[in-house]
């Protein structure tokens, strides 16, 4: 055996895993690339459509980071990771977080929920307990109201979802008031 042979033996792995990492790079990039497009078409298509501010803002995220998600679970998978247990791994790590992040989790629910559903508008006078107000903002983790007497009120969006909410505010041609 040569002293070539001897010291190239070792690194017999070195083509193959170099060949492994440029496809890596590229998939990720691509998945990069189209998780950006795919955010920025999907902002679009809402627009387009008159959808809420924080809706359009929520879709593309979702869909940048699950197109990203996918990529990197295809780069794994290059290098021989079986996919089952990054998933297992990933839903006992979620599993955990969410346990331990209940509140937070309930609140931003709750937020998504208030946006979609819209029992109010910015604007409206509302009334949450003992809080009567007007609407400034509604966003993932509490709704801000402004009281007659100019105070600004943080309403988590919990508690709007667990409560008797009532809106004061009376709109032409909805039959609510």
């Amino acid at each position: 055996m040569s002293w070539d042979q001897l010291f190239l033996l070792p690194l017999g792995w070195l083509p193959e895993l170099g060949g492994r990492l440029a496809v890596a790079v590229v998939v990720f990039i691509a998945a990069w690339l189209l998780g950006r497009v795919l955010r920025r078409w999907a902002r679009g298509a809402a627009v387009r459509m008159r959808v809420d501010a924080n809706i359009r803002f929520l879709a593309g995220e979702l869909l940048y980071w699950f197109v990203l998600a996918l990529g990197i679970l295809l780069v794994l998978t290059l290098f021989r990771v079986d996919p089952s247990v990054i998933l297992a791994t990933f839903g006992a790590a979620g599993l955990a977080l969410g346990l331990a992040a209940q509140d937070i989790l309930k609140g931003f629910f709750a937020g998504i929920y208030l946006l979609f559903e819209r029992p109010f508008l910015i604007g409206d006078e509302i009334e949450i307990k003992d809080h009567v107000g007007r609407v400034e903002h509604v966003g993932f983790r509490a709704t801000i109201i402004r009281t007659a007497d100019n105070v600004r009120i943080v309403v988590p969006n919990a508690m709007i979802f667990g409560e008797i909410v009532s809106n004061r505010t009376e709109r032409q041609g909805d039959g609510s008031g």
